[in-house]
């Protein structure tokens, strides 16, 4: 009877709601698929977490990098955010089996560089938000997966341009963000200034979307600049332009260089052959001379002498 007692009491504490709480991190709460680790001061991401978790809040830590695989077992997951830490390295495979993921926040973080590849698990995926980071550059088709994202945050970054091919590779997108960066309003930006000016109702801060360089537009608003402004443009090169064309100058220069100091070593090396063959000593054979006494022709009849 006793042992019958000791079973019942402990059938609540294997229920599968104690078994989901089980695998919660001590160190955060969890409740109904959300994992709340707001400023615990973590330094990794949690592991073996209930695979039902759709929820992951890991904001306010010190995770200084986003491992491979970081997030392959919860294929639930579709809200996830990761704001407020000291990211500076992200693996290109640490989104992978995230293709349910909806919301996405990396920002406040140390990102300075994107790789194609991270985000290209991530086709559900419709709220991005990369702002407050270091990133200078995206590269190009980075955001080509992701075709039904409709909010994309770029602010307070240290964006000097954007290659507009990645925004028209966004068909879906309704909210954009690009206030707070550096931009370069010379000729490498009228395509952007194009796209934002026919897209203006995205855009959002446009009047705090303000231009870096050149010094006599510092602190201008982007979108007021007119686009006949840039006209002359179409008589320069871009910027990428003119790294394509110095690559290939100094691939020549190189090339050149090397032929010549090939040809000029065999050059040296042939005229130092000919020199040594020039300074070999010569034998001479001695020419034997007879002397016309001692010849005897057969056709002369002997002289007799009285």
């Amino acid at each position: 009877m006793k042992v019958f007692l000791e079973i019942i009491l402990l059938v609540p504490l294997i229920s599968p709601g104690n078994l989901q709480d089980s695998r919660c991190p001590d160190i955060c709460s969890c409740s109904l698929g959300v994992v709340d680790c707001y400023g615990r001061g973590l330094h990794f991401i949690p592991e073996n977490l209930d695979k039902d978790t759709h929820t992951v809040l890991l904001a306010y830590n010190k995770i200084t990098a986003l491992k491979t695989l970081s997030f392959h077992k919860y294929p639930n997951l579709y809200h996830l955010e990761l704001h407020n830490n000291l990211i500076s390295t992200i693996d290109p495979q640490a989104f992978k089996n995230l293709q349910n993921l909806s919301y996405l926040d990396l920002s406040s973080n140390q990102l300075t560089a994107l790789t194609p590849e991270m985000f290209r698990p991530l086709f559900g995926l419709k709220t991005l938000n990369l702002s407050n980071n270091r990133i200078a550059r995206l590269p190009e088709n980075i955001l080509k997966p992701l075709g039904n994202l409709t909010a994309l945050y770029l602010h307070n970054n240290a964006l000097i341009g954007l290659r507009v091919d990645i925004l028209y590779s966004l068909p879906a997108l309704t909210q954009l963000r690009l206030d707070g960066n550096p931009w370069v309003c010379t000729c490498q930006i009228q395509f952007l200034l194009s796209w934002m000016i026919d897209n203006a109702e995205k855009i959002y801060e446009k009047e705090r979307t303000l231009c870096g360089v050149p010094k006599y537009l510092n602190q201008y608003p982007v979108m007021d600049i007119a686009r006949d402004s840039f006209d002359h443009c179409q008589h320069f090169f871009t910027l990428y332009e003119y790294l394509y064309f110095l690559l290939i100058g100094m691939v020549l220069f190189m090339s050149s260089t090397i032929l010549c100091l090939i040809t000029g070593s065999l050059i040296v090396s042939y005229e130092r052959l000919v020199l040594k063959v020039q300074r070999k000593p010569h034998v001479y054979k001695k020419r034997i001379i007879r002397k016309r006494e001692n010849t005897t022709n057969g056709h002369h009849l002997p002289v007799c002498r009285i």
